[in-house]
């Protein structure tokens, strides 16, 4: 198995050392060592830093992650296997150990796959099972953007799948599984979205609403469908996201709880903005406020758990924007983008190019043009189309501004990245 440091020089080529080290902010002597293999891989932090400089989207992870856990040169076993995934399972996603997690995920067969190689009968214990990974997948996400996680997410739902198709189980179990494919095709839906592949994120969200409704779940089907019309909107079809927005609303209104109700709404305002309907985006953010004031965590499903009164002031700021009314707009974006950090690198900055974009509209442009510097380079770590074309969004806002210093700052380090070619 290749070494680390010896994958690195690969990786480098011609590059200097220094150059190398100036890039990932490690020390030039402790790298040269490194590659001359008189020291072992280093810490997880500098293995990142070292992959991103190197733009080897996680070869260098997956080498150090791999040969930490099982040596790939041994035989893999179905013990090593239940090993791994039960880690999986029962390991917390954070910023330090996302990368690894969603490589790990990769390198174990899904435990469904090995339930019907053996032949059992599908129970209550494997459904239960499957939920919690999907659970998995979902916190996995938070911290990572759809280029890492959308080969993880499509292997756990063709597992599922699969499992649901050949497997023998009880109806209580077939619905569990189905609802459980519903979920993994909303996130699989987003996941691709935010990895730039719309045609197939659709036709996962409407097999998700299909897999969720045959499984008796309308907070699920109603979410997949909600979340097609979000990716509508922003691809620019408001008419149709505005449809389907206020259907999902509709088909789980007497069925979901507060929370659900609540981000259904909020989808309806966003679609009804994109569509520049500012009295009927108005009329949602104020159903949603009535409905989300009802809430009960007991009473919500744990995909839901992201609702939280942050994302519905952000929503909120993110409506005001595109409705152009940053008076509104930029107190309640403001007052929670505090709270975000580079840990969460898409969603930061996703929300500060948001804010920026309000605060151009208010005049302040000196402020917006300094806020969107320091957002390309929290995109940097994004890893999403989506963070992408937000920054493209904030060179067309700000291009009028040309000659601000500040501007000029902005249009300067957006030009010199990737986002330019993106």
């Amino acid at each position: 198995m290749e070494r680390f440091g010896e994958a690195v020089k690969r990786l480098k080529g011609t590059m200097p050392v220094r150059e190398l080290a100036r890039r990932a902010h490690v020390d030039a002597g402790h790298l040269s060592r490194i590659l001359k293999g008189d020291r072992p891989a280093p810490g997880a932090e500098v293995v990142r830093a070292l992959d991103d400089a190197l733009g080897a989207n996680g070869e260098l992870v997956r080498l150090t992650v791999c040969g930490a856990i099982w040596p790939l040169t041994q035989r893999w076993s179905d013990t090593d296997n239940e090993r791994l995934a039960d880690a999986l399972e029962n390991t917390t996603p954070t910023a330090d150990n996302a990368v690894e997690l969603a490589h790990e995920w990769l390198i174990a067969e899904a435990p469904q796959v090995y339930e019907l190689r053996v032949g059992r009968r599908v129970g209550e214990r494997m459904a239960g099972k499957v939920a919690r990974r999907v659970q998995g997948l979902r916190l996995l996400d938070d911290y990572l953007g759809g280029e890492h996680t959308q080969a993880v997410v499509a292997a756990e739902l063709a597992a599922t799948g699969r499992l649901v198709r050949e497997a023998a189980y009880t109806e209580a179990v077939g619905r569990r599984l189905l609802v459980a494919v519903g979920e993994l095709c909303q996130l699989a839906g987003y996941v691709y979205t935010d990895a730039g592949r719309l045609a197939e994120a659709e036709r996962l969200y409407l097999a998700g609403m299909r897999a969720a409704h045959a499984g008796g779940d309308d907070g699920v089907a109603a979410n997949n469908l909600s979340a097609l019309s979000y990716q509508l909107a922003n691809d620019g079809d408001a008419p149709r996201a505005v449809r389907l927005a206020r259907s999902a609303y509709a088909g789980a209104r007497d069925e979901a709880s507060a929370t659900v109700r609540a981000l259904l709404l909020e989808r309806v305002a966003w679609a009804h903005a994109l569509a520049g309907e500012t009295g009927a985006a108005e009329r949602a953010l104020g159903a949603v406020d009535e409905t989300y004031a009802e809430r009960s965590r007991a009473a919500d499903p744990v995909w839901a758990y992201w609702v939280t009164p942050e994302e519905v002031e952000i929503m909120r700021g993110r409506v005001w924007t595109e409705l152009k009314r940053p008076l509104r707009a930029v107190p309640a974006l403001r007052g929670v983008i505090e709270g975000y950090g580079p840990d969460r690198a898409r969603e930061t900055t996703l929300y500060r190019s948001w804010l920026a974009e309000a605060l151009e509209q208010a005049g302040e442009v000196d402020e917006a043009a300094a806020l969107a510097t320091g957002t390309v380079k929290l995109s940097q770590h994004a890893h999403s189309v989506r963070a992408v074309q937000r920054i493209e969004v904030l060179r067309r806002v700000l291009a009028p501004h040309r000659g601000n210093a500040a501007v000029d700052e902005f249009e300067e380090a957006a030009a010199t990245t990737s986002h330019s070619s993106a």
